[in-house]
């Protein structure tokens, strides 16, 4: 770490204490330097003098802000150094990188030159912390082939580079994900564990074993359909048949004729022919429907559609197959 009251002395822009010393301009400023420029200048020993006071406090993000007023205000190569002590007390590790680069290229023959390179290779193998979870919890982290400690939901500190990062948990495939991290950044890689054998990909049964026939969605043929419909019609056709016979046999005791009476023996013969091919056609639907269980829906619909015809004739009803 850089100690700020050194980094005063150098930056050109003297503190309000220093300045009623040394009125004149730093040696960069020439005799003729307008109004303006003073109060350029003046304003950045100001917004230095803030920093410093801000850093010393441990405030480092209100230091940031002064130190980098002040460098806009005049791009001393010195101010850069508590630039980047401020980005790398507040985890900016990037960006301290960069500072600390451009103070090397612009004062290449800086005292503390090997000292600042020996600073900037260190930031620059800064790992990352990558903070890696999983769908379900509690699968083991694994880098670059190497199992870490820790399972998800967790953070591991990887260093700077390409890398591939998975989780493994019992019954789950390893679902894996490549990453770029950056010295010092943070990183998040969440990941969803598909269980085994859940592809889609049929298994191959052992030599000798005839694998089970695949499950199908069981449909109703229309066989079931037809028979179930004649049953219900033929039941209303039943009962309409028996009421009007009912009537007749009610008028034949009023006033009996022969007329009534062929009509209600005709009327009640069609009633039972109804509810006889109600009954019929009851139970070759349910004959139909058990028949068709345990076939495959390509086996069924076929058969369905050849089997089960229903024909009325003068004394009934025929069934054919």
């Amino acid at each position: 770490m850089w100690m700020l009251p050194a980094v005063v002395a150098a930056i050109g822009v003297a503190s309000p204490a220093q300045a009623q010393q040394q009125p004149t301009a730093p040696a960069t400023t020439t005799a003729a330097a307008t109004p303006a420029t003073a109060e350029v200048l003046a304003e950045a020993r100001r917004a230095y003098g803030e920093g410093t006071e801000h850093f010393n406090a441990g405030r480092f993000a209100e230091a940031l802000a002064s130190f980098e007023r002040a460098f806009a205000l005049r791009a001393n190569p010195v101010v850069l150094k508590p630039i980047a002590e401020c980005h790398e007390r507040l985890g900016h590790v990037p960006e301290a990188i960069a500072a600390l680069e451009r103070y090397l290229r612009e004062l290449p023959t800086a005292a503390d030159h090997a000292q600042l390179e020996a600073r900037l290779a260190t930031l620059r193998q800064r790992p990352a912390r990558v903070s890696v979870s999983s769908t379900p919890d509690g699968a083991q982290i694994v880098v670059d082939g190497e199992s870490r400690p820790q399972r998800t939901p967790a953070d591991v500190d990887v260093p700077p580079g390409h890398h591939r990062i998975s989780a493994n948990l019992s019954g789950y495939r390893a679902t894996e994900r490549e990453v770029e991290t950056s010295p010092g950044v943070p990183l998040s890689v969440g990941v969803t564990l598909e269980r085994e054998g859940a592809s889609g990909v049929t298994p191959v049964p052992p030599d000798g074993v005839t694998p089970p026939p695949p499950v199908t969605g069981r449909r109703v043929s229309s066989a079931v359909w037809v028979a179930t419909a004649v049953a219900g019609a033929a039941a209303v056709a039943g009962t309409v048949f028996g009421i009007m016979a009912l009537s007749d046999a009610n008028d034949y005791e009023t006033a009996p004729t022969q007329d009534l009476l062929d009509r209600g023996q005709r009327n009640a013969l069609l009633s039972d022919v109804s509810f006889a091919a109600s009954v019929l056609s009851a139970g070759v639907a349910v004959v139909v429907y058990f028949a068709d269980r345990g076939r495959t829906e390509s086996a069924a619909t076929p058969a369905a559609t050849s089997s089960a015809r229903l024909q009325f004739t003068g004394t009934g009803v025929r069934v054919t197959f």
